[in-house]
């Protein structure tokens, strides 16, 4: 933009009054009295935009481009990589020093509504039961408790052993001399207990997988019976009655646990279908909602219509340090002295030529 227009005053005053408009103009941008006009311009300004339509605000194909500049596997990598590890140890070591309780962070009416939704059958879904219980790992499990138990039972009821049965039969039968039976007894019971294990062993090959299977089926047709609710609604309490060093992760865990994360989010900024379905869907809401005010477009979302103006003020007052630091750098001043300067070199002073031109109508 060129402003020809001619003035009754000299270049070299033009050029003094362009040097001092530009030290005026930076001067006045960090002055503390332009921290209460940015306070307040910042909320009139919202303000004022919340009736303006969307598509006067954003442009679909730029919003799209910066998505696609921004989500990245490049960016993930090189730029967010190191920050969200570090970040995940500082707040690993800040939670684990933490001596109060999970739930001393959990307000009343938060813990209700957690022992409201641990009520409900289906916190548990039926399908991630089944699949545990299709491991060769709870079959191991089964199989052991039911060996363990089948042991215990079978050695209270041999009576072999068992006091009321072949040891008090032979005490009873002493007087009449049958000493030799008693030897052919105890034969009997070692070669007994010799292949009862592995014919125990071999029983629960089959009915252990039965029995698990069978378990997983009453854990999900009794879920919703008062036992199995109280179990669900204690397990959520014990959580918030523990530390979070005693429920986290060590360190190296952690960082695993941080780095897996951060792989899958590389992994789903190159995807390409998901970057195709991203723009069609940022095209289309915008082109949804170009013609509506944004106040409306806040409302569909569940927004306020209206940001909280104390709200905006204590942000804007909180955002001026940066503004000021801003405004302080090269860059910046360099491209306020260039807008200053387009107008003052734009005008024609009384000491110099009219541009070839003028006046011709």
């Amino acid at each position: 933009m060129v402003n020809e227009r001619s003035v009754q005053t000299t270049r070299a005053a033009l050029e003094d009054l362009k040097t001092r408009h530009i030290a005026f103009l930076k001067a006045r941008l960090t002055s503390p009295a332009a921290r209460a006009e940015w306070q307040k311009t910042v909320a009139d300004v919202l303000d004022e935009l919340r009736f303006a339509p969307l598509g006067r605000l954003v442009e679909p194909s730029s919003l799209a481009r910066a998505l696609d500049s921004a989500i990245t596997k490049q960016t993930v990598d090189g730029s967010l990589r190191p920050a969200i590890e570090r970040l995940a140890r500082e707040v690993h070591a800040v939670l684990v020093k933490e001596r109060a309780t999970i739930g001393s962070f959990v307000s009343g009416q938060a813990q209700k509504d957690l022992a409201a939704l641990f009520a409900r059958p289906d916190v548990l879904p039926p399908k991630l039961v089944r699949e545990i219980a299709e491991s060769e790992a709870a079959r191991e499990v089964m199989r052991e408790v039911m060996h363990d138990a089948l042991k215990q039972f079978s050695e209270r009821v041999n009576p072999f052993v068992a006091e009321w049965g072949l040891p008090s039969l032979m005490k009873k039968l002493g007087p009449f001399g049958l000493g030799g039976v008693g030897k052919s007894i105890d034969g009997l019971r070692v070669d007994f207990e010799k292949r009862l294990d592995p014919e125990i062993r071999k029983f629960l090959l089959g009915f252990s997988q039965k029995a698990v299977k069978n378990a997983a089926e009453s854990i999900v047709a009794r879920a919703g019976d008062p036992p199995f609710v109280a179990l669900r609604q204690r397990l959520a309490g014990f959580l918030l009655e523990q530390r979070f060093a005693e429920v986290l992760l060590d360190v190296e865990a952690t960082k695993q646990g941080t780095r897996i994360g951060v792989d899958i989010a590389a992994h789903l900024a190159a995807n390409e279908e998901l970057a195709t379905r991203r723009r069609a869907f940022v095209l289309a809401w915008v082109k949804e909602n170009e013609a509506k005010p944004v106040s409306e477009v806040f409302a569909s979302l569940g927004l306020p219509d209206k940001p909280p103006r104390e709200i905006v003020t204590a942000l804007a007052d909180a955002t001026f340090p940066a503004l000021t630091a801003t405004i302080g750098t090269p860059a910046a001043q360099s491209w306020l002295a260039s807008i200053v300067a387009e107008f003052y070199d734009g005008l024609v002073a009384s000491d110099e030529p009219p541009p070839t031109g003028a006046g011709e109508g």
